[in-house]
């Protein structure tokens, strides 16, 4: 048994000619849903399958409990969920404080970081032809739109939305809204103004 992978390319900013750098990813052969991984638990420990529902449950709703309080959360040895906040309204710009109520702001989505020694160990195999990635951008999700852009600028730094629209295949159009969605969200960053608008990682405080 093994994973398997296949290089992607991504734009260079040195270069003017088009050329790109290949860098590894992951081909997922798909979902593992939390009722095998129940099955699973149970078959190689001696807990029954409740138990294993009925602890999971109470690890989900003691999270949920001490984010609800402004806690970060060790959930194992696997990752730190931390909460967010955001605007009742998206579309919504504030530019004084004094337009800040009580009903302006709510809890977001919650942030994951892997622990640093949480990771897969274990046989790496090139891909074959049938499992390699496609270059449209049909075939790439939001999730994996997200995880190259991270792997982007955790290689290069910054991008530029035209930059995105190549690595992801996404008209400007697009783009730019997926991106304008993930600083809302907290996700990504930016500096400068258009046309020479930039995108970052956001700071780790």
């Amino acid at each position: 048994m093994a994973a398997k992978y296949d290089f992607r390319e991504a734009p260079n900013p040195q270069e003017r000619d088009g050329s790109g750098i290949l860098y590894p990813k992951l081909v997922s052969k798909g979902t593992v849903s939390w009722k095998q991984m129940v099955k699973e638990v149970a078959d190689n420990t001696s807990f029954d399958e409740g138990t294993v529902v009925g602890v999971m449950h109470e690890v989900e709703r003691l999270a949920l409990w001490h984010m609800s309080d402004g806690f970060r959360v060790q959930v194992g040895s696997m990752c730190y969920a931390e909460p967010t906040v955001e605007l009742t309204d998206s579309d919504r710009k504030l530019f004084d404080e004094s337009e800040i109520h009580a009903q302006s702001v709510r809890f977001g989505k919650v942030n994951l970081q892997p622990a640093k020694r949480f990771r897969p160990q274990g046989k790496l195999e090139r891909a074959d032809k049938m499992r390699k990635f496609g270059h449209s951008s049909t075939r790439f999700t939001e999730t994996e739109r997200y995880d190259l852009l991270s792997a982007y600028l955790e290689e290069h730094g910054v991008i530029s939305r035209t930059d995105y629209s190549r690595l992801t295949g996404l008209l400007r159009s697009s783009a730019q809204r997926e991106l304008n969605a993930w600083i809302a969200e907290g996700r990504l960053a930016c500096s400068g103004s258009a046309p020479h608008r930039v995108y970052h990682l956001p700071k780790r405080g």
